[in-house]
């Protein structure tokens, strides 16, 4: 940087920093006493800088020595605690090959405790009789925490309480009991029932069977009852006194058949599955049935006519057998030819009285097990179908397949069944009534031909 340059600079910083001056005339001279002004103050300055600097300096070691000095406490005592931790240990270890030696044959008894209280508790907890006495499984959880312990030892109250508890179990498995518990509804609501136990059974509350419910630890009512015939006794338990004797259905299984039943479909159930096939061979066979019945009535009350017409040479034409009668008593002139005739013309338009509708019985009992056969072979079309989309994988979804399509063949004999033998019934019941006017009409011919046989005689 030339002279002439370093002269416009200090100018400039002149005029920046005294702008109160800057109207003056400026001459090398002053511009030089000015210059020295400014290093002067600039020398100020920075002395006071590195003087609060030093000071900063000697504080900042101070803190140093200070960290130093501290750290190194720290680490002293460091070694300490640690040589006192790898003391302990050793104390503890050896106090615990003590504990050992000493309980000896003792920690295979807390052992055998153990197990005997986790398997105690796991029937408590599936146990109805937790339902009248709730609460017992804390006891034998924190039994269970002490003999698995290294540092806590069961005590003798605690053995006598599992005693205790195992003997409560077995003596409350052998009682009928009634008590008030909290019972979760099929609609979800908890409500609280009086409650009857039968041993570690059942449990029974306004003649419904309840299921003892280990998860939520709540009787709970089934959602869907076995039935009346299950459901009766159990009302009758609830009702019974203290000595009455009343039959009651035990379930082995603590619910799980009670349940199986509740599932299993009903007479409703099962002609529902029969779909509209099997409702048409319902209503079938209940118009077979209701015409075999009405059958079977005119023919019995015919029947009743016709014998009491048998004990009467008067004809009444109320029945069949006195219409005959009538028209012999009509044509009683006539030849053994034209009466027989006559009676035969009769007898004729007696029989489809006497037969009405017993072939329609007949063609019921054919057609409902052929209905049936082809509900079962549609059926058994729809699930090859799912197992096609879904394949074998659940033998649950075919077998119920299966039993929905079997449903409507069922179906299809239980109407059979009873028109087949209502169809005979009636069918021999009118062939009875045929055969008594074709014997009386065959008496009738030999009598009219026995007096023909007479008169041609005395004419002769």
């Amino acid at each position: 940087m030339n002279f002439k340059a370093l002269l416009v600079a200090a100018a400039v910083t002149f005029n920046l920093s005294m702008p109160a001056i800057a109207a003056e005339p400026v001459t090398v001279d002053s511009l030089l006493d000015l210059v020295k002004q400014g290093q002067a103050r600039d020398d100020k300055d920075f002395k006071q800088r590195m003087a609060r600097f030093n000071a900063s300096k000697q504080e900042q070691e101070k803190l140093v020595n200070e960290a130093v000095a501290e750290r190194t406490r720290l680490e002293q005592l460091s070694a300490q605690k640690e040589k006192q931790f790898q003391l302990n240990e050793t104390a503890v270890n050896e106090a615990q090959d003590r504990l050992t030696e000493r309980m000896g044959s003792l920690k295979e008894l807390f052992g055998v405790l153990q197990q005997v209280a986790g398997d105690t508790k796991g029937v408590f907890e599936g146990s109805v009789i937790s339902s009248e006495i709730p609460g017992r499984e804390e006891f034998l959880t924190d039994l269970i925490k002490t003999a698995g312990s290294s540092s806590k030892l069961p005590s003798i109250d605690d053995l006598e309480q599992l005693w205790f508890e195992m003997q409560r179990e077995m003596t409350y498995s052998g009682r009928v009991s009634t008590y008030t518990a909290d019972v979760i509804l099929p609609s979800g609501d908890t409500t609280s029932e009086k409650v009857v136990r039968v041993g570690g059974f059942n449990a029974v509350a306004n003649g419904n069977y309840l299921n003892w419910d280990m998860e939520a630890g709540h009787l709970v009512e089934l959602d869907k009852q076995p039935g009346g015939r299950y459901n009766g006794p159990a009302a009758d338990l609830e009702n019974a006194s203290g000595t009455e004797l009343t039959g009651f259905w035990i379930d082995p299984s603590r619910g799980q058949l009670l349940k199986i039943l509740g599932q299993s479909p009903e007479l409703t159930d099962r002609v529902d599955q029969g779909g509209a096939v099997g409702y048409v061979i319902m209503l079938l066979g209940a118009i077979g049935i209701l015409l075999a019945v009405w059958r079977w009535v005119v023919l019995i009350v015919e029947g009743r006519k016709i014998r009491a017409q048998m004990d009467s040479d008067v004809p009444n034409e109320n029945n069949a057998l006195g219409r005959v009668m009538a028209v012999f008593t009509a044509n009683k002139d006539a030849d053994t030819e034209t009466l027989e005739l006559h009676l035969g013309e009769a007898i004729a338009a007696e029989i489809p009285r006497l037969t009405r509708a017993i072939g329609w019985i007949k063609i019921i009992s054919v057609v409902a097990p052929l209905l049936g056969l082809l509900g079962t072979v549609t059926g058994m079309i729809d699930v090859f179908e799912t197992m096609s989309l879904f394949g074998t994988g659940d033998p649950k979804l075919m077998a119920g397949g299966i039993s929905q399509a079997l449903v409507t063949t069922v179906q299809g004999l239980v109407a059979a069944i009873p028109c087949v033998f209502l169809h005979t019934l009636t069918n021999n019941r009118s062939r009875e009534l045929m055969m008594i006017l074709e014997e009386r009409a065959t008496g009738i011919l030999a009598r009219q031909s026995e007096q023909l046989a007479q008169s041609t005689s005395k004419a002769a």
